[in-house]
Protein backbone atom coordinates (compact mmCIF):
# COMPACT_ATOMS: atom_id res chain seq x y z
CA UNK A 1 0.00 0.00 0.00
CA UNK A 2 1.16 3.39 -1.13
CA UNK A 3 0.68 5.80 0.86
CA UNK A 4 1.21 9.90 -0.64
CA UNK A 5 2.31 12.47 1.78
CA UNK A 6 3.75 16.51 1.80
CA UNK A 7 7.66 15.95 0.58
CA UNK A 8 9.47 15.97 3.70
CA UNK A 9 6.73 16.71 6.06
CA UNK A 10 7.77 13.44 8.73
CA UNK A 11 10.59 11.80 10.04
CA UNK A 12 10.70 8.39 11.33
CA UNK A 13 10.67 8.99 14.77
CA UNK A 14 7.34 10.70 14.46
CA UNK A 15 6.26 8.20 12.39
CA UNK A 16 7.57 5.23 14.89
CA UNK A 17 5.71 7.00 17.84
CA UNK A 18 2.47 7.46 16.30
CA UNK A 19 2.94 3.60 15.15
CA UNK A 20 3.37 2.55 18.95
CA UNK A 21 0.34 5.37 20.48
CA UNK A 22 -2.16 3.86 17.82
CA UNK A 23 -1.34 0.08 18.41
CA UNK A 24 0.44 -0.70 22.00
CA UNK A 25 0.45 -4.61 21.69
CA UNK A 26 2.56 -4.24 18.19
CA UNK A 27 6.12 -4.02 18.63
CA UNK A 28 8.33 -2.26 16.03
CA UNK A 29 11.54 -2.81 14.85
CA UNK A 30 14.60 -0.13 13.26
CA UNK A 31 15.70 -1.92 10.20
CA UNK A 32 17.70 1.28 8.76
CA UNK A 33 17.13 4.89 9.11
CA UNK A 34 14.09 4.88 6.80
CA UNK A 35 12.66 1.11 7.09
CA UNK A 36 10.64 -0.28 10.23
CA UNK A 37 8.97 -3.44 10.85
CA UNK A 38 5.61 -3.55 12.97
CA UNK A 39 5.25 -6.90 14.11
CA UNK A 40 2.09 -8.80 16.08
CA UNK A 41 3.55 -11.83 16.01
CA UNK A 42 6.13 -14.16 15.01
CA UNK A 43 4.70 -14.54 11.60
CA UNK A 44 2.16 -11.48 10.92
CA UNK A 45 3.92 -8.21 10.29
CA UNK A 46 4.59 -5.53 8.05
CA UNK A 47 7.28 -3.19 6.62
CA UNK A 48 6.93 0.11 6.36
CA UNK A 49 9.08 2.31 4.24
CA UNK A 50 9.27 6.32 4.44
CA UNK A 51 10.22 8.21 1.60
CA UNK A 52 10.91 11.74 0.68
CA UNK A 53 6.92 11.55 -0.60
CA UNK A 54 5.49 8.93 0.62
CA UNK A 55 5.04 5.98 3.15
CA UNK A 56 4.95 2.08 1.47
CA UNK A 57 3.65 -0.61 3.75
CA UNK A 58 3.67 -4.08 2.78
CA UNK A 59 2.83 -7.51 4.23
CA UNK A 60 5.91 -9.51 5.34
CA UNK A 61 7.38 -12.07 8.04
CA UNK A 62 8.68 -9.71 10.89
CA UNK A 63 11.40 -11.39 11.45
CA UNK A 64 14.67 -12.14 9.56
CA UNK A 65 14.50 -15.51 10.74
CA UNK A 66 11.06 -16.10 8.76
CA UNK A 67 11.84 -14.74 6.04
CA UNK A 68 14.86 -16.71 5.30
CA UNK A 69 13.25 -19.88 6.55
CA UNK A 70 10.64 -19.38 4.26
CA UNK A 71 13.42 -18.60 1.19
CA UNK A 72 15.23 -22.08 2.21
CA UNK A 73 11.65 -23.91 2.33
CA UNK A 74 11.39 -22.51 -1.43
CA UNK A 75 14.97 -23.43 -2.31
CA UNK A 76 14.50 -27.12 -1.00
CA UNK A 77 11.07 -27.92 -2.01
CA UNK A 78 10.40 -26.17 -4.94
CA UNK A 79 7.98 -23.03 -5.35
CA UNK A 80 4.51 -24.75 -5.57
CA UNK A 81 4.33 -25.86 -2.14
CA UNK A 82 5.82 -23.63 -0.16
CA UNK A 83 3.32 -20.59 -1.72
CA UNK A 84 0.18 -22.91 -1.20
CA UNK A 85 1.19 -23.12 2.49
CA UNK A 86 2.14 -19.50 2.27
CA UNK A 87 -1.26 -18.35 1.01
CA UNK A 88 -3.05 -20.63 3.16
CA UNK A 89 -1.61 -20.00 6.73
CA UNK A 90 0.41 -17.01 6.59
CA UNK A 91 -1.15 -14.45 3.89
CA UNK A 92 -4.09 -13.52 5.72
CA UNK A 93 -2.66 -12.97 9.14
CA UNK A 94 -0.20 -10.33 7.47
CA UNK A 95 -2.56 -9.02 4.81
CA UNK A 96 -4.58 -8.05 8.33
CA UNK A 97 -1.52 -6.58 10.28
CA UNK A 98 -0.99 -3.98 6.62
CA UNK A 99 -4.32 -3.11 6.16
CA UNK A 100 -4.56 -2.03 9.81
CA UNK A 101 -1.24 -0.37 9.83
CA UNK A 102 -1.89 1.07 6.32
CA UNK A 103 -5.15 2.55 7.04
CA UNK A 104 -4.20 4.26 9.93
CA UNK A 105 -1.53 6.06 8.16
CA UNK A 106 -3.66 6.99 5.09
CA UNK A 107 -5.96 8.93 8.02
CA UNK A 108 -3.28 10.36 9.77
CA UNK A 109 -0.89 11.36 7.21
CA UNK A 110 -2.46 10.87 3.56
CA UNK A 111 -2.91 13.82 1.28
CA UNK A 112 -6.48 14.25 0.30
CA UNK A 113 -6.98 14.16 -3.54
Amino acid sequence: MKISIQPNSLSFEDLKSKILTKFPDYKFIVRSKSIGVVQKSVTAGANVILRKNKIIVTANFPTMGGTMLFMLSIIMLGVLIPIILYFSIFFAAQKKVEKEVGEYLKTEYGIQV
